[in-house]
C-alpha cells in the first residue's frame, strides 16, 4: 500500500510511474484468497475511521465504496469464556467483564486522563511527529507495570499488540501504545466489501487506467542511482527512470541500497517479525457475538495463540455458508514456525484452538496457511527517534523510501508514507 500510495500521488502530479510487484497481486498485507466459497483475509481485516489517508486514496481512485461500515466487536479471554471489550476504548474497557475492578478504576483514575493531557496530541499513525518521542525511551510493559499494574500488560496492551501488530509488551515504545489508545477513544471500524484485497486491486485499476505501468512477479534486482538518472534491473534487463520509491520490506531495501552506505546503516536498525497466518474453514459459527477474539498469554488458548478473527462477523457477505477463522499465532510462535510447512503450522495452532473450544478439529472443512516472511514493523523503545534520525542521512535526491516502518505499523502509516515519498521526489 505504500508503494500504491507513492504511485497514486506522483500519477496525478503528472508523472508517469512504473510499479513493479514481485507477488503475482498488488497489496502486501492487504491481501485476499479464497478457502472454498469463504473469502478470507489473512492480514488485515480492518481499516479505522481514523486512517484519513487511506479513506482520501480510495475517494481518488473511486474505491471509496468498497469501505464499509463493520461491526468490529472484540472479546478478550478470561476465565475460560468470551468477554466483550473494545480495545482503545477506555468507556468499554471500563465496562467491559473482561477486567477485574482494580483495573478498571485505574482506568478511569489514572489513564484516561493521562491520554487527556500526556498524550493528548499523539497520533497513532505519525508517533514521531506528534509528540511520541517523549514517551519512546521505554516499552509499554515498563509503563504499564510502574504506573497501571500486572493486569494492564497483560489484559489490554498484550492482546491488543500481539493481535493487530504482532508485537509483544517488552519490545514496543510506550508512544505506540498510548497513542493507539487514544486513537481508540473515538474510532469506528470499516471492512473491505470483497475482501481486503480488493481495495489494493481497485488503486492499481486506477493506475492502469491512468496509463501507469503495473508489472505483478516483477523481481527488482538491483537499483543504481545517479545525480541525474536512476536505473532498475529486473529479470536481467535494465531500465532508466527519473527516480525511484523503494517501497518493500526494510530487509529488502537494506540489499538494494547497499551502495549507499549511510542509508544500509539506518536501515540496519530497522527491526521487524516474521509470522504465518492459518485459515480455518468451518462447518458453522463459533459465537455470534465477535469478530475479533484475542487471549491473553496466560491463558491456555493464549500459549499459541493471540487471536482469532471471524470473518463471517466483519461481513456476512465474505462467508456464505459456515464459518472462516483466520488465526494469527502467539508472536514469538509465529517468528518461529514463519517458514514451516503447512501441516506444521496446522499442527502448532491447533492445541490452542482446541483449548478454547474442544470440539472443533470435527469442524475443520478445510485449512490454508498463509507466510509473511516481512512480518510485521516492531515500533520498539527507541524506534521513534531512530525514525527522526532519517533526516540527517545523506540520500540521493532522485530516491525515496517508503513503508510503515517509516511511520507507524498500520496501513494508515503505510499510506502516510508513500505520500511523504511521492512529495520528496516531486520536491
Amino acid at each position: 500500500m505504500a508503494g500504491l500510495a507513492a504511485a497514486v500521488a506522483l500519477t496525478r502530479a503528472g508523472v508517469r510511474v512504473s510499479v513493479y510487484e514481485s507477488r503475482h497481486v498488488v497489496g502486501g498485507r492487504m491481501r485476499s484468497d479464497l478457502l472454498g466459497s469463504a473469502t478470507v483475509d489473512p492480514g488485515v481485516q480492518l481499516v479505522s475511521s481514523a486512517y484519513t489517508a487511506l479513506f482520501e486514496l480510495a475517494r481518488v481512485t473511486g474505491a471509496d465504496e468498497l469501505l464499509v461500515r463493520a461491526p468490529g466487536r472484540d472479546a478478550l479471554w478470561r476465565g475460560g469464556r468470551a468477554h466483550g471489550i473494545t480495545y482503545g476504548s477506555v468507556p468499554s474497557m471500563v465496562g467491559s467483564s473482561a477486567l477485574p475492578a482494580m483495573l478498571k478504576l485505574r482506568l478511569g483514575a489514572r489513564y484516561l486522563p493521562f491520554l487527556n493531557t500526556s498524550a493528548r496530541d499523539l497520533d497513532a499513525s505519525d508517533p514521531a511527529g506528534s509528540g511520541g518521542l517523549a514517551h519512546d525511551d521505554e516499552s509499554v510493559a515498563a509503563w504499564g507495570e510502574r504506573e497501571m499494574g500486572s493486569d494492564f500488560v497483560e489484559l489490554l496492551t498484550y492482546p491488543l499488540l500481539a493481535a493487530y501488530y504482532g508485537s509483544l509488551p517488552e519490545t514496543t515504545t510506550a508512544a505506540l501504545y498510548h497513542a493507539l489508545a487514544r486513537m481508540g477513544m473515538n474510532v469506528r471500524v470499516h471492512a473491505v466489501a470483497g475482501g481486503a484485497g480488493r481495495l489494493p486491486q481497485a488503486v492499481a485499476e486506477w493506475l492502469l487506467a491512468q496509463g501507469a505501468q503495473v508489472h505483478t512477479e516483477a523481481i527488482v534486482d538491483a537499483i543504481d542511482v545517479h545525480d541525474s538518472r536512476a536505473h532498475v534491473t529486473v529479470g536481467g534487463g535494465d531500465t532508466p527512470y527519473d527516480a525511484l520509491v523503494i517501497a518493500v520490506p526494510p530487509a529488502s531495501a537494506r540489499t538494494l541500497v547497499a551502495g549507499i552506505p549511510a542509508l544500509a546503516g539506518w536501515l540496519e536498525g530497522v527491526r521487524s517479525r516474521p509470522t504465518v497466518t492459518a485459515a480455518f474453514l468451518l462447518d458453522a459459527p463459533l459465537s455470534r457475538e465477535w469478530f475479533g477474539l484475542s487471549f491473553p498469554r496466560g491463558s491456555k488458548p493464549g500459549e499459541r495463540i493471540a487471536a482469532l478473527a471471524a470473518q463471517s462477523r466483519k461481513l456476512p457477505s465474505l462467508v456464505p455458508d459456515g464459518e472462516a477463522l483466520v488465526v494469527y499465532p502467539q508472536p514469538e510462535l509465529g517468528a518461529r514456525i514463519a517458514d514451516a510447512e503447512p501441516k506444521r503450522v496446522v499442527d502448532e495452532l491447533m492445541p490452542g484452538l482446541v483449548a478454547a473450544f474442544p470440539d472443533i478439529e470435527s469442524r475443520v472443512l478445510r485449512a490454508r496457511t498463509y507466510a509473511f516472511p516481512e512480518g510485521y514493523s516492531l515500533f520498539g523503545p527507541g524506534s521513534l527517534r531512530h525514525i527522526a534520525a532519517l533526516q540527517q542521512v545523506e540520500m540521493p535526491a532522485r530516491l525515496a523510501l517508503a513503508g510503515d516502518y517509516l511511520m507507524a505499523p498500520s496501513v494508515e502509516g503505510a499510506v502516510r508514507s508513500g505520500l511523504r515519498a511521492a512529495e520528496r521526489l516531486l520536491r
